[in-house]
């Protein structure tokens, strides 16, 4: 019997009270994951996790068997963004999604150097090998986990079975476009604008009340964003240094514009993939011009692009049975 939504509430609340620990992580139960096991049935029993890695702790959540699936969110978000897509293919994978450093239960260090794109790949080639040695796994990334699954599937590409990306371009392919496009420059002009003074001080104050509320409201707009599942974006996003976190993605690795050169682009600037790779692109996104998707045919040997009517920057939540699906057939098909 699934219980009704005030004990739903009643229960997440209970969760809610953590505190911080040294490592800038909280190892009290994650409400998303109580309230996630309480939406499922426990069918599966999704579980938590952290491994440490050279220094930095990494929050997971997990559930089901088979094939490794590792899902990379994006800002301001946390592991839960996939909600939809762990449930669904929790039925036939082992599902493994992550807090990225900076965000959600996971590690915040005030320095630089851990957030940049080369370490945090060398982080999570680290964090598939805790799970599946040296196999071969899918990778899923999300707006800046997507741009890092872009590049680590053209430094690691040996990792790879199968590369799916919602709602980013290559990391190498963003820096191209911040030089070359004034549009983009424009579209991408928040990167710069929240780092300090009014900006950040607007998404940092009242736990990142006023981030939260606008990083979501399309997905609120689109009927897919639950009252209950709202709240666990605001959590998470309250927690102690998790909007700063983020933040440091971008200081870390998006130079101001004028002095993007040469050495910035990783691996390179002009790495491609080999790994079969599927975009997967909301429509209605205005976070990036259409040049992207057209000059995408420059950063992989095999891509697939599937666009997705009706949702902007988060297709995954806001369609999710169209996302579900297509990333179904996606896995199912065997290269040429």
């Amino acid at each position: 019997m699934k219980p009704n939504i005030p004990f739903f509430t009643v229960i997440v609340l209970m969760f809610s009270i953590c505190f911080s620990c040294s490592d800038g992580t909280n190892h009290t139960e994650d409400p998303a994951v109580v309230a996630t096991n309480l939406m499922t049935g426990n069918k599966p029993t999704f579980t938590e996790g952290y491994v440490d890695i050279d220094g930095q702790v990494l929050h997971y959540v997990e559930a089901g068997d088979g094939p490794l699936l590792i899902f990379y969110h994006g800002f301001p978000s946390f592991w839960f963004s996939f909600f939809d897509q762990m449930v669904e293919f929790s039925e036939n994978y082992r599902v493994v999604a992550l807090d990225g450093l900076g965000s959600g239960r996971s590690s915040k260090p005030d320095e630089l150097e851990p957030y940049r794109i080369e370490s945090l790949a060398s982080q999570l080639e680290k964090f598939a090998r805790h799970f599946i040695g040296e196999q071969k796994f899918t990778l899923i990334g999300h707006d800046w986990g997507g741009a890092l699954a872009w590049a680590f599937s053209q430094s690691h590409p040996e990792r790879l079975d199968k590369l799916v990306v919602i709602s980013a371009p290559p990391y190498n392919q963003l820096l191209t476009l911040l030089k070359d496009s004034e549009e983009q420059r424009k579209r991408s002009s928040y990167m710069y604008d929240l780092r300090d003074g009014p900006g950040n001080q607007a998404v940092t104050e009242n736990g990142g009340q006023r981030l939260w509320q606008g990083a979501y409201a399309d997905v609120r707009q689109s009927g897919r964003l639950t009252e209950d599942r709202d709240s666990l974006f605001r959590q998470a996003i309250a927690i102690p240094g998790a909007v700063n976190g983020g933040l440091n993605w971008y200081r870390a690795n998006i130079p101001p514009v004028e002095e993007i050169n040469d050495r910035d682009f990783w691996p390179s600037k002009s790495a491609r993939t080999t790994v079969p790779a599927m975009l997967i692109w909301g429509e209605a996104d205005l976070t990036f011009t259409g040049e992207f998707i057209e000059g995408l045919g420059e950063y992989t040997d095999s891509l697939v692009v599937t666009r997705i009517p009706d949702a902007g920057h988060w297709p995954m939540i806001q369609q999710a049975d169209r996302v579900n699906s297509a990333i179904q057939d996606f896995l199912q098909t065997t290269p040429d």
